[in-house]
């Protein structure tokens, strides 16, 4: 055996073929790797809650009138499929297009693009994809439900005349087989970033035509990697607006910390396994620091697929203190933010907070075993990185900034998609 990797195995020995393979393993690395306390939901606890069963049975019954509706209706205009993030799918319809949700997932107040067959096959997938353990996911007769779905779906985008998908990534199942649908009946596919990478590879958003990014650094940051710089365009964000500060804030009297959290599904190049043990130790470490300039105490905020309770039996809950606020809120009221990779780095800056990152590595790669990424590897002259404790104080000691004036490269103003013409 050349590679111990049981989904390469699969993969190579014709348990899955190369299409399946990638619509699926998303979901098989879930049942593999995302596990444990640490994380909030990890995938052995079935969440069954009344409450959550109440919720989806009116989600369900709010999509079976909907799509009734669609039936009901001639679908005047260019037609786009999107389940992307933020108002994106508002931007869209600015520019004349129909924008449907896909009946996996539907907003609240959006229209979706299903009829009752396509509806009901794929939500009997997600019950599937929900419950089904690992070796009943790789099974003959799944299989052959994933081959009828893509049948029907395929079939609908070609009746309602489809002129392009939008996705927030292409790992996700549903994602993954529509990008591979567009493909097969010739329409351009779209992912629409939703955050500073964490990664740069060769496989993991590049299965759609088009990559749509929120600065131009992002997109310098993937031409460096070997992407096509033709198929990634760069459209700003539509919350964010020109970042005019100077001078960010910079003090001890109110830290926020974030925690460095682990993977709990891995990117399709291959996996990566991390001690999560060093989730303690990044905290420990970060304490260690600030207690050599008198601080005792501040907050720290897990990342949202983390169990903050997890963390509080390791850490010293004198020092500690769990950050509970929405997000814009917790950033406002800090005075600095210390943390890892993270796109919270752009929205500390964008506050007007000094974001210190902290990676501890060897040979730039991080204690999670991932290689680190600019702007976070201290790539960007603008951009001070701290790789371990030493660093880590001086940068405090002598209040070493960001140089609050790269938001600007990182997220480009105003938001406009209207390059999208050009390409459906």
């Amino acid at each position: 055996m050349e590679s111990f990797s049981l989904l390469k195995f699969l993969k190579d020995n014709s348990y899955l073929n190369q299409s399946r393979y990638d619509n699926l393993r998303y979901e098989l690395d879930k049942r593999l790797y995302y596990y444990g306390n640490h994380f909030k939901y990890p995938h052995e606890i079935n969440d069954t809650q009344y409450k959550t069963q109440l919720f989806s049975y009116l989600i369900y019954l709010v999509t079976l009138y909907k799509i009734s509706q669609t039936q009901k209706s001639e679908i005047k205009g260019e037609v786009i499929v999107s389940n992307s993030y933020f108002t994106v799918n508002d931007e869209l319809k600015k520019l004349g297009y129909k924008v449907f949700d896909p009946s996996w997932q539907i907003s609240r107040d959006g229209n979706v693009l299903s009829n009752f067959e396509i509806f009901f096959k794929g939500e009997k997938i997600k019950s599937s994809l929900k419950n089904s353990n690992f070796r009943e996911l790789i099974k003959e007769d799944f299989i052959n439900e994933i081959t009828q779905y893509e049948d029907v779906l395929k079939k609908l985008f070609q009746h309602k005349k489809v002129k392009s998908i939008f996705v927030p990534n292409d790992l996700g199942f549903f994602e993954n087989l529509s990008i591979q649908i567009c493909k097969q009946i010739s329409i351009p596919s779209f992912i629409f970033l939703h955050g500073l990478p964490a990664i740069y590879n060769q496989i993991d958003n590049h299965r759609s035509d088009y990559l749509i990014v929120w600065g131009e650094k992002i997109k310098e940051n993937y031409v460096k990697s070997g992407m096509n710089a033709n198929k990634i365009f760069v459209s700003g964000h539509p919350y964010y607006k020109q970042q005019k500060l100077t001078q960010l804030k910079f003090s001890l009297d109110n830290i926020l910390v974030l925690t460095k959290s682990l993977n709990g599904v891995h990117y399709s190049d291959g996996a990566i396994l991390g001690d999560r043990s060093n989730l303690i130790l990044f905290l420990y470490s970060v304490e260690k620091s600030l207690r050599k300039f008198g601080v005792k105490s501040v907050r720290f905020r897990p990342h949202p697929c983390e169990n903050g309770n997890w963390y509080l039996k390791y850490i010293n809950n004198d020092f500690y203190k769990l950050d509970e606020d929405n997000l814009q809120q917790s950033i406002q009221k800090s005075s600095l933010v210390i943390g890892p990779t993270s796109t919270v780095f752009l929205e500390s800056l964008y506050y007007g907070v000094d974001y210190v990152i902290y990676e501890p590595s060897l040979n730039n790669i991080d204690i999670a075993n991932y290689p680190l990424v600019p702007p976070f590897d201290g790539s960007d002259s603008k951009i001070p990185v701290s790789k371990n404790e030493d660093e880590l104080e001086y940068i405090l000691k002598n209040k070493i900034r960001v140089d609050a004036t790269c938001f600007n490269d990182y997220i480009t103003c105003p938001f406009d998609l209207n390059f999208i013409k050009k390409l459906i």
